[in-house]
């Protein structure tokens, strides 16, 4: 892997850019200083789109700033998510790109956004080469346990993250940072706001690289293959290689109302491990350019007792395999006979979307404030090339075995077809104010989409504040995911589209309880039920359908405590009971349980530890491998600020090494190996 870094050149950037527009001296507030009665009043804006405090607010809500997430050394988005109840982070084994599901749901029922942003695309979710986000250019992150459909629409059905980026929220303090660790991983960012001619700017930007823990693969799929006939074109034994290159750069400009948002994310070089069908591949690397544009307006008084917002967002994004994906190594034999160049796809696609949402606020009724709202938008899966070495040619017919590569592009016979979606929405709420401890949020939303059909996802939330100590919230919420467009038009390999999908549905029940016994103390209780229908899954043909249900019930409990000056305990525990307990997504841990220690025990030292537990991870009634146990994966951080302006960290992931372990298919019979201890070392210098 090849590394290009830019510490010194950025260190340079800033220094010209603190001297023309002034860097801002100010120090962030610290979460982890926080009072909890100050914890409780921190504003979000994600379960209504108007801000409200944590307790108020008509959602099952977790919020975590940017000094809590530093605290604990995390690096990536993936690594701070694990620490949220009813979340799993699951690494798949391709390309290793990380999988967030929110109460056993699978990963397509989250809804990922930045900066108020959907993160997804139209074929692969979250995207093929994603790998997660870089924690330094992170300023909170608000996630909502539970349905928004009703507020954001598609995907929102198990739970909705919104990751704030520092660009966006402003730059209190330039800075410039440096980390390694294990993995030959390195990484250096710089970040900048100040003013200028009236106008407020912030920049983030974010170079990394890795070799990627590379886990050691005794056996794979084609393993076996080689024994039914004769072959040795098994990799295996070796290791999975998930090496990358990362680049994040964000830009923000505001003026009064106004607001211009840029960002960029490019990774390079990704290294995909193993292949969808779980064989070694060393020699595939692939690139991906994701670019957004975000110009917005809001004025919440742009008439008597009228607010508006709007906003036109344009995105881009291009996948390349480059040299191509080995769906099977070289010298794979079948049926057909030998593929002395294994199996192969070279694939590049590119999408664009564009929309327009716009939302108005109306507080001239007593105890009412009503926000309506719209919005159009158009998605485009277009230049898509693809060529192929087996399966269909552009004929229908069956390609030879060994045989050269043959372009299927603009063909029914490609991965998917150059299509576009339109979708248009509209989306009514009222925040009532019932009485001094009680509140009512409603809200209904309409979602019509051009290819198959359209969506009502209502909600309803009843918040009762009864007392200093004592929040009770009582939900009901409605949501839908939108068909992809591989389960809708694909045609190639083991599975193949369907027209006629339907989106997938749910319903989910949720109360909540926040209790503060003492000043010291807060305890949360969440219960959920949660009904999905209409799954999409695929027959013994491979041909997609509505065919899966699920029945989930669950509880979520959280406790922060201050136990001392400078000690502050935090923890939570879920379980999970499936009706469908060997969905594909339900092959996550039913139980699982964080811990987290911080002690400031000297000026200017912090010491972070933290401990994820996970029970057994569940397995199909045929699978008759060894399970996956219990294990407890263990991280500390020293963290140590001799200035104002510098902070040294040093941090260890996985302390105890664990052998911890991802369920995969019966195709890689040893299932996925997760990290073992890995070491990290890291600097900041504040202007």
């Amino acid at each position: 892997m090849q590394k290009r870094f830019l510490a010194v050149p950025l260190l340079g950037l800033l220094q010209t850019l603190t001297a023309y527009g002034g860097a801002v001296t100010m120090d962030m507030d610290r979460l982890l200083s926080l009072s909890l009665e100050e914890l409780l009043a921190t504003e979000v804006t994600i379960s209504t789109q108007s801000k409200q405090s944590l307790t108020k607010a008509p959602s099952v809500v977790s919020v975590i700033g940017a000094e809590d997430i530093k605290a604990t050394g995390a690096t990536n988005l993936r690594e701070v998510l694990q620490s949220v109840p009813g979340i799993y982070v699951r690494s798949n084994s391709f390309t290793n790109r990380p999988q967030i599901i929110f109460r056993g749901a699978t990963s397509t029922h989250t809804l990922l956004m930045v900066d108020g942003q959907p993160f997804k695309d139209l074929v692969w979710h979250s995207g093929i080469f994603w790998k997660g986000l870089p924690t330094a250019m992170i300023e909170r992150i608000e996630i909502i346990r539970g349905p928004g459909s009703a507020v954001y629409g598609s995907d929102a059905a198990a739970g909705v993250i919104n990751v704030i980026t520092k660009a966006a929220a402003g730059v209190s303090r330039s800075e410039v940072g440096l980390r390694a660790g294990s993995f030959d991983t390195q990484e250096a960012w710089a970040q900048h706001g100040g003013n200028a001619n009236g106008f407020a700017y912030n920049l983030t930007l974010d170079f990394s690289g890795t070799d990627g823990y590379n886990p050691f693969i005794p056996t794979d799929s084609q393993t076996s293959v080689d024994g039914n006939y004769g072959t040795d074109a098994s990799y295996a034994p070796a290791r999975a290689r998930y090496g990358w290159d990362n680049r994040d750069l964000r830009f923000s400009v505001a003026k009064e109302n106004w607001r211009l948002n840029a960002g960029y994310i490019g990774h390079r070089d990704v290294e995909v491990g193993l292949t969808g069908y779980l064989a070694l591949d060393p020699r595939t690397q692939g690139d991906d350019n994701r670019l957004n544009l975000d110009l917005s307006y809001d004025n919440p008084k742009i008439a008597p007792n009228w607010g508006l917002n709007s906003q036109v967002s344009f995105r881009y994004l291009d996948y390349n395999s480059k040299n191509g994906f080995f769906e099977r190594p070289p010298g794979y034999q079948d049926k057909d006979g030998v593929y002395p160049e294994g199996w192969l796809n070279r694939l590049r696609s590119k999408e664009r979307s564009l929309g327009l949402d716009l939302s108005g606020v109306y507080d001239g009724f007593a105890d009412h404030t009503l926000r309506l709202g719209a919005g159009i938008g158009r998605k485009d899966l277009y230049a898509l090339e693809q060529q192929v070495n087996f399966g269909k040619g552009p004929d229908g017919q069956p390609l030879p075995a060994g045989g050269p590569l043959v372009d299927i592009s603009d063909t029914p016979y490609a991965f998917a077809p150059e299509e576009s979606r339109e979708i248009a929405y509209l989306f009514a709420q009222d925040e009532w104010k019932i009485g001094a401890d009680w509140a009512l949020t409603a809200g209904v939303r309409y979602d019509h989409y051009s290819d198959f059909g359209a969506a009502v996802d209502p909600r309803v939330a009843l918040v009762w504040r009864g007392s200093e100590q004592l929040t009770a919230k009582l939900m009901y919420g409605e949501a839908f995911r939108a068909p992809s467009y591989l389960e809708l038009y694909s045609n190639r390999g083991a599975t193949s589209g369907s027209a006629d999908l339907d989106p997938e549905r749910s319903n989910t029940w949720d109360l909540s309880f926040t209790y503060l016994p003492a000043k010291s103390l807060k305890l949360d209780l969440s219960l959920y039920r949660l009904e999905q229908s209409g799954l999409i899954t695929t027959d013994a043909s491979g041909q997609f359908g509505n065919r899966g249900r699920n029945h989930s019930l669950g509880l979520e409990l959280e406790a922060l405590w201050e136990a001392a000056e400078g000690v502050r305990l935090a923890g939570n525990f879920t379980v999970r009971d499936d009706s469908e307990p060997f969905l594909s997504s339900n092959t996550i841990p039913e139980r699982s349980a964080y811990l987290r220690a911080d002690w400031a025990f000297q000026p200017g030292w912090n010491w972070n530890l933290q401990a994820n537990w996970y029970d057994d991870h569940p397995r199909p009634p045929k699978d008759t491998r060894n399970p996956i146990g219990a294990y407890t994966l263990l991280d500390t951080t020293l963290r140590y600020a001799p200035t104002p302006e510098w902070e040294f960290a040093a941090s260890v992931r996985n302390l105890l090494d664990q052998d911890a372990r991802e369920y995969s298919s019966r195709r890689l019979p040893e299932n996925l190996p997760l990290p073992g201890r890995s070491l990290y070392a890291e600097l900041r210098y504040k202007f």
